[in-house]
């Protein structure tokens, strides 16, 4: 799959209808001549902005996107009601639709797949492609009007609920012309999200994967090298889970569940998120626990084996956007990462974007989407290059509503430092800060009017 843009409205803090565009100005047409999709999309794009902005609002979004995509025909149907997260802060907009639209390619044709949610499910569904010139319906779905039409050519009708999507539907019928659409969207997309939990939580699943092999040890361990941290090898260490700890779990598990569907006044609009994708039935508790292992370089000989928990920020956040990034770059696909320069030093972070912008490494056109307060990427002292296109500037109005812009709308200024600009408000995107505020509190103890 490969992302040419991304729209969506009234999500979160985005209350009006704003798009990321990672086509090059090349594409003038509905598909390149050469059929090289590569050539005419960015590999690599930023989001940047001061805090509360919307920065991650945006990639929320095209998370529940893919999210509701994997889930909204199977763990999404155990909610009371639509799993949706509207803007709050007027008074139309939790009851009106929200919308989600993907321009992309899958299998070297062009698609544009979106639906429209409200609070009583999916009230708007569309696919469609570009098999020579021009556009082609391939499915129409419209809650008002009745309508639920496909394509002759897609051989058979998919019945669905009114909260769920065809496509995911489509990814449990793997006869279904659909499935290979829905399912190569769903496997090419992966987020890496800035709180310690779900960091926490994809290096517990990094054990499992270098257990069963999916990822290895000499891969953890030279990302290890590349960051120059210290690290000379990893180990795992496995425990038997005794059967009484194995079923507490699973009775926390329905405890909490039961919780979230009685809470249904706010935990009705939140977004589904990979946190609590899938529960832990029965077959699926693993008997036993498993956890990394580092062996630092020392003075001793037998130097003794840290855990993860006793390792730096920098190591926990380098390898939790690191081993995604290098499975990301190996197959292909979109990878989203908020505040990538969270605990990371400038050079890694360098080393990361250089890779998905450099063709001679990234062979199968990965992309990379992240949020970032970080103005040393746009400043003259980085060897990554982002070209205007590629950046975006996140504002918010008086109204507490997200405003998206690009770069490339403004005025180019061929000399000018854009890290700088960006610094000084040029751009809009960045922080009004209050620092008499800030020292009359320390002052008096006390806010002055």
């Amino acid at each position: 799959m490969i992302l040419l843009s991304f729209t969506v409205r009234n999500h979160k803090s985005i209350r009006d209808e704003v798009a990321i565009d990672l086509t090059r100005s090349a594409l003038t047409t509905l598909k390149p001549k050469d059929g090289n999709w590569s050539a005419v999309s960015y590999p690599l794009a930023g989001i940047f902005g001061g805090n509360a902005t919307g920065k991650s609002a945006v990639l929320d979004a095209l998370r529940y996107t893919f999210t509701a995509i994997r889930h909204s025909a199977t763990v999404w149907q155990e909610s009371k009601s639509m799993r949706r997260a509207p803007f709050k802060l007027d008074g139309n907009s939790r009851t009106s639709a929200s919308l989600y639209e993907l321009d992309l390619v899958h299998d070297g044709r062009r698609y544009v797949y979106g639906f429209e949610v409200d609070q009583d499910g999916i009230r708007r569904e569309w696919l469609r492609d570009v098999p020579s010139s021009r556009w082609r319906t391939l499915l129409e779905r419209d809650r008002e009007e009745g309508l639920l039409a496909f394509h002759p050519s897609l051989r058979a009708k998919i019945e669905v609920t009114p909260r769920e999507l065809v496509l995911s539907r489509a990814l449990l019928l793997k006869e279904s012309s659909l499935y290979a659409f829905a399912d190569d969207l769903v496997e090419s997309f992966d987020i890496v999200l800035v709180k310690d939990s779900h960091r926490t939580a994809r290096l517990s699943n990094l054990a499992d994967s270098l257990a069963d092999g999916d990822v290895t040890f000499p891969d953890l361990e030279s990302l290890l090298q590349v960051a120059d941290i210290g690290v000379l090898n990893v180990s795992i260490e496995e425990t038997n889970i005794p059967e009484r700890i194995r079923l507490a779990f699973r009775r926390l598990e329905r405890d909490l569940r039961e919780e979230e569907d009685e809470d249904a006044s706010d935990k009705k609009e939140e977004p589904d998120g990979e946190d609590d994708e899938e529960g832990l039935e029965a077959d699926e508790l693993e008997q036993v626990a498993r956890r990394l292992l580092f062996t630092h370089r020392g003075t001793v000989d037998d130097c003794p084996r840290f855990s993860i928990h006793e390792e730096s920020d920098g190591t926990i956040a380098w390898l939790a956007i690191a081993v995604p990034a290098l499975e990301a770059l190996r197959g292909g696909g979109l990878l989203l990462v908020d505040e990538i320069d969270a605990s990371l030093h400038p050079h890694l972070l360098e080393v990361l974007l250089g890779a998905f912008s450099d063709p001679l490494v990234n062979t199968h056109h990965a992309q990379l989407i992240f949020t970032s307060h970080e103005s040393y990427v746009l400043s003259p002292l980085s060897e990554v290059r982002l070209e205007p296109e590629q950046i975006w500037l996140t504002d918010k109005t008086n109204e507490g509503v997200t405003e998206l812009t690009c770069l490339a709308d403004f005025p180019k200024h061929p000399d000018a430092n854009v890290a700088k600009r960006y610094l000084t408000g040029r751009y809009g995107g960045a922080p009004r800060l209050s620092p008499s505020l800030f020292a009359a509190l320390v002052d008096t103890g006390e806010a002055q009017e």
